[in-house]
């Protein structure tokens, strides 16, 4: 049964990046390079993608080692982009479709891959090149089609004559290939050019010779044929990738006060009529639910918010809220926070590990960590749940449902403060509280007399 196969050419040393990182590696916001080629591949249903590595090839591999469908293959001496693909031939089988495209290209779309893909199968082309029609080719190598529209050949810019140099669709360097013709023509490159390499760009010439058409598949959105080789062109994608972000959620009924002082990643869910406030960044796999406020300055990272809640100037770091919930400002919602409908978590209050009850009240001036809190909980100012004992062992402090904790209390755990019960402000909290029980922990008031009067007489 045939498959559709994709190679990532992510071998080279990315000189220009002028970086001890692996070219590929480098972010585009909150992502990898990698990793945006990677998704869209596998969101294009494609069923294998081989990762051709070679500069610092182990934090490559170390990186996408979690990913089912990815294989890294190693090229051990760079010798071209031809080259690179060779090393993936054992691989291939002659029924496959193969997608090349390079490591480097994050912008490349799902459906421009499943795009050519289709175009391919369809025309029953030998294989297909991608390219974009842009009004200043310049140094880019160019397209040149014969008489039907077909792929005549490449030409790099330094070889053009003077009609070839003006003509501005160019070769974007991603590729649709037969997997029985791709491996032919692989056992017919050679090295036999000024830079003693192996080239992709002569596979097409090769799939000709044997009879076969070669298509060209112009790209929609030439946004999309943006590579990556210098810091400036990654800080290009990155504004080009955060702008059409932005753009897709605005068009889904998402207002935005200020779009350019707003970073959201690629991967974000937002529900229709949320509002989101400048210098907040969501990323990660965030999901946004419907009529939320959101901002200014949060800081949102792979969490799971429910509708019609609010975020002011806050962090939350993996975590779940539930709906009609009010957060901060100036909350830190550590991994692991899940809190449930109608809860606040106020100014200064910092969160880790912890499980909320629907409609518990945690105000502010509050660490509470590795704690289980019930429904209708109220804690008071300057609390904090102390979890860690003398031999560095992390423990839980239960609350149950209705307890009030007063304020400026410890609760040293491992401790149980059961359902409806009150703790005295200003205690520190060792041993399980009854149910319905008042604790108070703290030392009897004393007072002295004078005592100010005769302190002042002895300086």
């Amino acid at each position: 049964m045939s498959k559709i196969k994709a190679i990532v050419l992510a071998g080279g040393k990315g000189t220009r990046m002028k970086s001890e990182l692996p070219k590929v590696l480098h972010k585009i916001y909150d992502k990898c390079i990698i990793d945006y080629v990677c998704d869209a591949c596998e969101e294009a249903k494609v069923d294998e993608i081989f990762v051709i590595v070679g500069h610092k090839a182990s934090q490559v591999e170390e990186h996408l080692k979690n990913r089912k469908n990815v294989k890294c293959v190693l090229q051990k001496e760079q010798l071209g982009t031809g080259h690179a693909v060779m090393q993936a031939k054992d691989y291939l089988d002659d029924s496959d479709l193969v997608f090349v495209i390079n490591g480097d290209q994050p912008l490349i779309s799902s459906q421009t891959i499943k795009s050519l893909i289709s175009f391919c199968e369809q025309g029953n082309y030998g294989g297909a090149v991608l390219s974009a029609i842009i009004d200043n080719p310049g140094l880019l190598g160019r397209i040149i089609r014969d008489e039907y529209g077909n792929l005549n050949r490449i030409v790099e810019r330094k070889d053009c004559n003077e009609e070839e140099e003006k003509v501005n669709e160019i070769n974007i360097g991603v590729y649709c290939f037969k997997g029985n013709l791709l491996k032919n023509s692989l056992g017919k490159l050679d090295d036999n050019n000024a830079q003693n390499e192996y080239y992709i760009t002569d596979i097409p010439a090769h799939i000709k010779k044997m009879g076969y058409n070669f298509g060209v598949y112009a790209i929609a959105d030439i946004s999309e044929y943006q590579g990556i080789n210098s810091r400036e062109e990654l800080s290009l994608a990155t504004s080009t990738l955060l702008d059409k972000t932005r753009k897709l959620h605005m068009n889904n009924g998402i207002t935005l006060i200020d779009p350019c002082n707003t970073y959201i990643s690629l991967d974000a869910t937002i529900g229709k009529d949320t509002i989101i406030y400048p210098g907040t960044n969501i990323q990660g796999a965030t999901v946004i639910g419907d009529n939320c406020v959101i901002g200014p300055n949060c800081h949102i990272i792979s969490s799971n918010i429910g509708r019609n809640t609010i975020i002011e100037t806050s962090k939350v770091e993996n975590s779940i809220i539930g709906n009609d919930c009010k957060i901060g400002p100036y909350s830190h919602l550590r991994p692991n926070s899940n809190i449930s409908n109608n809860c606040k978590v106020g100014s200064y209050v910092e969160t880790k590990n912890v499980n909320v009850g629907e409609n518990t009240k945690i105000p502010h001036f509050i660490y509470v960590g590795d704690a289980d809190i019930g429904k209708d909980v109220e804690i008071a100012c300057g609390c904090i749940t102390a979890n860690m004992n003398v031999s560095w062992e992390k423990n839980r402090t239960i609350i149950e449902d209705n307890s009030f904790i007063g304020a400026n209390s410890t609760l040293l755990a491992p401790v149980t403060i059961s359902k409806g019960a009150v703790i005295g402000a200003g205690s520190v909290i060792t041993d399980n509280v009854p149910k319905d029980a008042l604790a108070i922990a703290r030392n009897r008031q004393v007072i002295k007399e004078n005592y100010s009067k005769t302190i002042i007489k002895k300086k």
